[in-house]
């Protein structure tokens, strides 16, 4: 219970994801022969015959942060395989000095001034540090040493703006501070140490002298988030992931995007779970976007899903993201429109009703397409998000499109207030709508002819 949730640094956020809850004890389940996971599943199958996996990465290892801290950043993953005081002096980092020099937020006048400039860096070194301690000058005062503290700092109601700024100037630096270190320390287990994420770009790394420490640091970097822990996650995946699928007979997606370990998707084919595939969230290391046409059989493809925003907010939010997706997606020509029309919205619809999944779920229909799945056809399963529904038609996509939003998992605190703008039975009753969802799938392979009596039925 003193520790959280989340993920890593990645595109989303530099500082990773702090969702707010603990993290499971998978010892303490496995000991009890996991009946809590039995028992929940058990129930839920009694009304669904799939469900998804959210963060399925987390059956394989969670990343997993200290109670104090507001961010992800400095978090560490669960399991795995530590860097040992043994690791180090192997290294030839040795000494209580050189630990303190690797685990303690690393703060000097010089990067107070950086940060603050001089008036407030003289102000910010007298309220929030102590001189001479530390191992760049400067150690952080107690009470200031949780990240948590220094993210809740703000400016009192009605200060003038002066001193708001001001404020904001200070909370950032502070944290950046706070965070500036290279190795963190399991507050469980004070002998376990984590690189932190990204250390190579820290002004702490920086301004090692020492070029050895800096090679041994960036191997030992690289070591603990890309190589070591295959076999072990492997192995945990293999233990937890099963339990769950001996529960019930429902089928399993999995949503595994974001810091993917090498190990997940053999196990995942392996044992027959399907993944999920996200246009604008590649699964191969450079390339922008996902092509539908290429995704995998067992795969669920969508435009967006509640963890993004949907495609009218995604297309507004970045022009140059947006041209490049214009003419290497869609083959446009011309200029791309600064919105995502109901033209845009219906040539990235028709690409993922074309993608090979099996089946298509729309949510005015409640049920898929065809009755049986079409091995012709790319992915298992096509989802789309009623906001993207939505964008087909001009009169439901007149609201501003970040008020379509889901959930910002980059922001702690962002709460799931979306309500859909538009009745059931109006869209029921919208044959426009329907009739062109109808020619959409009739010009993919997810619908034929005869299966029309059938979605007509589905679709009321």
């Amino acid at each position: 219970m003193d520790k959280s949730t989340g993920s890593p640094p990645d595109f989303f956020d530099p500082n990773g994801q702090n969702w707010g809850f603990p993290t499971y004890n998978w010892e303490a389940m496995a000991e009890q022969g996991y009946a809590w996971w039995k028992s929940r599943l058990g129930h839920l199958g009694q009304y669904f015959a799939a469900y998804r996996i959210d963060h399925i990465l987390g059956f394989c290892r969670i990343w997993e942060i200290p109670g104090d801290c507001a961010t992800g950043l400095l978090g560490y993953f669960r399991p795995s395989i530590p860097v040992t005081v043994k690791d180090l002096e192997a290294r030839g980092m040795a000494g209580a000095d050189t630990l303190e020099r690797l685990t303690e937020p690393y703060v000097t006048k010089a990067l107070l001034r950086k940060l603050f400039g001089p008036e407030l860096a003289a102000e910010a070194a007298a309220r929030y540090f102590i001189e001479g301690q530390g191992p760049g000058g400067y150690r952080f005062r107690p009470e200031y040493y949780s990240e948590k503290v220094l993210w809740e700092m703000k400016a009192r109601p009605g200060s003038p703006e002066w001193l708001v700024q001001e404020t904001q100037t200070l909370r950032k630096g502070l944290l950046a501070l706070r965070q500036n270190l290279l190795l963190v320390t399991d507050p469980e287990h004070p002998g376990r140490l984590y690189p932190r994420f990204g250390l190579m770009g820290s002004a702490s790394y920086k301004e090692l002298s020492d070029a050895g420490w800096r090679s041994a640091l960036a191997q030992l970097h690289d070591d603990y988030f890309y190589k070591r822990h295959d076999a072990l996650w492997r192995a945990q995946a293999l233990k937890t992931l099963p339990a769950l699928m001996a529960a019930c007979d429902m089928l399993i997606c999995g949503e595994d995007l974001g810091f993917v370990p090498a190990c997940l998707p053999p196990v995942m084919h392996e044992l027959g779970l399907i993944g999920l595939r996200i246009q604008r969230m590649p699964s191969s290391p450079g390339v922008e976007f996902n092509n539908p046409a290429t995704y995998p059989y067992l795969s669920v493809a969508s435009p967006s899903c509640h963890d993004v925003s949907p495609l009218r907010a995604w297309y507004e939010e970045d022009p140059e993201r947006r041209e490049r997706f214009y003419y290497s997606m869609l083959g446009c020509g011309g200029s791309p429109p600064e919105s995502a029309c109901p033209e845009v919205a219906r040539l990235v619809v028709q690409q993922h009703f074309n993608c090979p999944s099996v089946w298509c779920i729309l949510p005015l229909q409640g049920g898929c397409s065809c009755a049986q799945p079409h091995f012709d056809c790319p992915s298992v399963w096509c989802i789309l998000p009623l906001q993207d529904v939505f964008a087909l038609m001009p009169r439901y996509s007149k609201r501003p499109a970040k008020e379509e939003t889901i959930n910002d998992p980059t922001v702690t605190k962002h709460y799931w207030r979306y309500r859909m703008h538009v009745c059931v039975d109006d869209l029921l009753a919208d044959e426009q709508l329907i009739s062109l969802l109808q020619d959409l799938l009739l010009l993919s392979d997810r619908a034929k002819l005869a299966d029309l009596p059938a979605l007509a039925a589905a679709s009321g």
